[in-house]
């Protein structure tokens, strides 16, 4: 991630403080395993200067009694550092998969609020890509790296110190090593957030080439183009492979010059020590412990190195996942007024229309509209004409540039999106199923329906006649959006589920498409008989749906150009009856 001049972006403060809330949620653990980091380091600033006992007043003095006694707290020391470490690492490890749980149901559920306008400009593939991808990253941060920075950072000041108060002179020597580290971490460490940022997004493009070809796959088969996806998929696996490579070579480097520095420096004291033993102005003891705390500050030092750059990493990483938790959808799906009561009459009001993703075409011009209760309105028109557009606006899917969409005569944007879209049902051409039962698929969106009000609503769509012939019945699972079933069958399990609803508004896009003449007859009487009556309105292709309609209203350019019943419009429009003869027949 770049910002305008070129140079990486840091990471947010208000990011930071959203990473501190997740883990502050986990307090209880991180506290414990704190509590058993500071035990370690105990133990771990104390093992050199036991060392140091045992070498002068046990070996060199001659106190064997003395040196069995210093051995017994040596192994006690190894045993409490041992016990520490498995706390330590179980609280910030289990602490971190909360964290990251916490993380993944955060972003879906910000992802489940969003409006129709994010999702129209990203990939689906993508967006499933990071939400997988993204979080074991910080999740990684989180777990005991965090712990072991935690020690080492806190080994890196004390055994600083301890190394001063050993001799001075090689301190000095040592922490020669502690510039290098610093600009190789400020240095290298930025790009290799930035080359993170980059693998991230270059490992997404990847996954939504992946489930662009593996989602149609049945196209791909049809026109033989297996080599030439795998190609294409082959090219954004290099890309961010390539994208990989730099960031490995980066993080390399970092560590390089961490190591190279740290233990030159350590070598350097060694060899400076041996002269100051060699003229008798330090112990042999007091050598061996600067040496084990020498090595202990540079890799304290290696290692906090090293988390800093694993930290840029994943704060890279991770910007997609924060920017989307900062987002405020346009449309939120809850929020606005609920009245007692709405029937179920729809208006169209100067309606003009631009998608956001398309801003420089218009795709509805000045639409005024009305649609009584109950009744049965056909929109036809050619393709692009609008007729699917006026569906999304009903849903408030989107919100028009001008004029005003008014559901029971109150203005869409008014009411609560939840509430006033659970009086209205849908079913489209494609419908979208789900990889469950033939019973839940038809009762998704109904809470508590029970097997009697599913099979009846199953009848009426003459769903029934099929699901009995599944090997399971209604406790059939149907496969990833319905794949085990035929495209008359599918449309017939949406319209059940859009029946069961007992909606008052009632759309149906060419909901009959994939049905033969006989039973879509039969699918039709049904609807129109429903004991409910619900404002019905049919984007239609077939003339079979237009024949009995209250009314039909036919779109060109985002314009309404003629209304009427069907066998009115076939004499007194051309346009009408030319759309007839060459798109409604035809099809």
């Amino acid at each position: 991630m770049l910002n305008a001049h070129g140079a990486p972006r840091l990471l947010p403060t208000t990011h930071l403080r959203k990473i501190a809330g997740l883990v502050w949620a986990e307090r209880r653990l991180y506290l414990v395993g704190t509590f058993f980091v500071v035990v370690s380091i105990g133990t771990g600033l104390g093992y050199p200067q036991v060392v140091r006992l045992i070498i002068d007043q046990g070996v060199q003095a001659g106190h064997l009694h003395q040196l069995n006694q210093l051995a017994l707290i040596m192994v006690g020391i190894v045993l409490v550092e041992a016990v520490a470490t498995f706390v330590r690492d179980y609280c910030f490890n289990l602490g971190a998969e909360r964290v990251a749980a916490r993380l993944r149901r955060k972003v879906f559920d910000t992802l489940l609020v969003q409006d129709i306008e994010f999702f129209d400009s990203r990939d689906t593939g993508e967006i499933t890509t990071r939400l997988s991808a993204d979080v074991p990253l910080l999740q990684y941060v989180l777990g005991e790296e965090l712990g072991d920075a935690i020690r080492f950072s806190v080994f890196a000041l004390c055994g600083t110190g301890l190394l001063f108060y050993t001799s001075p002179q090689l301190t000095m020597l040592t922490l020669l090593a502690v510039p290098p580290i610093v600009i190789a971490t400020s240095m290298l460490g930025r790009r290799v957030k930035a080359l993170a940022a980059d693998v991230q997004q270059a490992q997404a493009d990847a996954g939504a080439a992946a489930s662009e070809i593996v989602s149609g796959i049945r196209t791909v088969r049809a026109f033989s183009q297996e080599a030439a996806e795998g190609a294409r998929y082959d090219r954004e696996v290099a890309r961010a492979l390539e994208f990989a490579r730099r960031k490995i070579v980066a993080a390399a480097e970092l560590g390089g010059v961490s190591f190279i520095a740290g233990e030159c420096a350590a070598l350097l004291a060694i060899w400076i020590g041996g002269s100051l033993i060699v003229t008798g102005r330090l112990t042999t003891g007091a050598l061996i412990s600067f040496i084990l705390y020498a090595l202990l500050v540079a890799r304290g030092f290696r290692n906090a190195s090293r988390f800093s750059a694993e930290s840029l990493r994943a704060a890279g990483a991770t910007q997609w996942i924060f920017e989307l938790l900062g987002r405020t959808a346009h449309i939120p799906p809850e929020g606005g007024e609920k009245p007692a009561d709405l029937d179920g009459s729809i208006v169209f009001d100067a309606i003009r229309f631009r998608y956001p993703t398309r801003p420089e075409v218009e795709a509805l011009k000045g639409i005024d509209l009305r649609i009584e209760p109950g009744e049965v309105v056909a929109v036809v028109g050619r393709s692009g004409a609008g007729k699917s557009t006026l569906l999304n606006l009903i849903l408030r899917f989107y919100d028009p540039n001008e004029g005003r969409v008014l559901v029971g005569g109150r203005d869409v944007r008014e009411l609560d999106p939840t509430w006033f879209r659970r009086d209205i049902a849908t079913v489209l051409q494609e419908p979208t199923l789900f990889s469950r039962s033939v019973a839940e698929n038809i009762s998704y969106g109904v809470r508590g329906a029970d097997d009697q009000q599913i099979a009846v609503a199953a009848g009426l769509a003459c769903a029934d006649e099929f699901i009995h012939r599944l090997p399971g019945g209604y406790a059939t699972p149907i496969g990833d959006r319905g794949v085990q079933l035929s495209g008359g069958q599918r449309q017939r399990l949406a319209i059940a589920r859009a029946v069961l609803r007992r909606p008052k508004i009632l759309v149906l896009d060419e909901a009959t498409s994939a049905l033969d003449a006989e039973l879509e007859s039969v699918v039709q009487e049904a609807l129109r008989a429903l004991d409910y009556r619900p404002t019905t309105l049919i984007i239609a292709h077939r003339l079979s749906t237009v024949t009995c309609v209250d009314r039909v209203i036919v779109l060109d350019g985002g314009r309404v150009v003629e209304a009427g019943r069907h066998d009115q419009l076939i004499h007194t429009s051309t346009f009408y009856r030319q759309l007839v003869q060459t798109q409604l027949v035809a099809q």
